[in-house]
């Protein structure tokens, strides 16, 4: 048994889209996967494996670094973070925040948890939706991402996910000839294809039902909950529609 799991915020407070997970719920979330048996992996190992879950967070905000960062230490497992270059230290401002905006991560904090162990990889350089800007400025994102993060870490990074998950069949090559190894969507499709790979997004609505299904244990109702993560990854559409990503041009 297999599963990605994709969190986003983990956060005593809420956010507009509900992509906030309290730190007291994402400890039960790491709680019950042991109770279960389940090993939570790092990703170079959970690729190896045939069973085991790996657990990822998107666009790489402070929080993290307040409220998941000591759980995973205090619970002995890893993680990988997925940082967005360009906007390290600053406010998301990518996003529409709704007047509720958030720090990402410094790359002090980013170099920290990667000493102790946590994966970094890149959730691109300034969070564009490849679905809507042409090839070569995909190329180049990805290009100013894997030389910004892997200088900073001071190794190569590997591991890439899609913002707001999407990207055209095009971008998949891209992705492998800049140099990332694997690539991830927000959706859970399945791992078919290394550069387009399905994760089971985790929010604020979740509890440990819910979490069941999406790490395989409760199947009975998968599908329905399938269908819950492809209609909220959905509504990120719009975001995509309304800024345009004009800085890139």
């Amino acid at each position: 048994m297999k599963s990605i799991l994709l969190y986003h915020n983990i956060a005593p407070t809420l956010a507009p889209y509900g992509s906030i997970v309290s730190p007291d719920t994402f400890r039960k979330h790491i709680r019950f996967i042991k109770r279960r048996g389940l090993k939570i992996l790092p990703p170079d190992d959970f690729f190896e494996s045939t069973s085991g879950v790996l657990i990822t967070f998107d666009d790489g905000f402070l929080e993290l670094y307040k409220y998941a960062f000591p759980i995973l230490k205090e619970e002995g497992v890893t993680a990988l973070i997925f940082v967005v270059s360009g906007y390290a230290g600053k406010r998301n401002y990518w996003d529409i925040t709704l007047g509720k905006s958030f720090t990402h991560l410094s790359w002090d904090n980013i170099r920290e948890m990667h000493k102790y162990g946590i994966t970094i990889g890149s959730h691109s350089h300034l969070h564009p939706d490849y679905s809507r800007i042409s090839v070569g400025l995909v190329e180049r994102d990805l290009r100013e991402s894997y030389d910004r993060i892997s200088e900073e870490i001071g190794e190569r990074v590997k591991y890439f996910s899609y913002p707001f998950g999407r990207a055209k069949e095009e971008d998949w090559r891209i992705v492998g000839e800049v140099g990332f190894r694997k690539a991830f969507t927000s959706i859970p499709i399945g791992d078919e294809n290394p550069f387009y790979l399905g994760r089971w997004g985790v929010y604020t609505i979740d509890n440990i039902t819910t979490l069941s299904l999406k790490l395989g244990i409760n199947k009975r109702f998968r599908g329905f909950e399938r269908m819950k993560c492809r209609t909220i990854n959905w509504f990120s559409n719009g975001i995509g529609i309304v800024k345009r990503w004009k800085r890139l041009k």
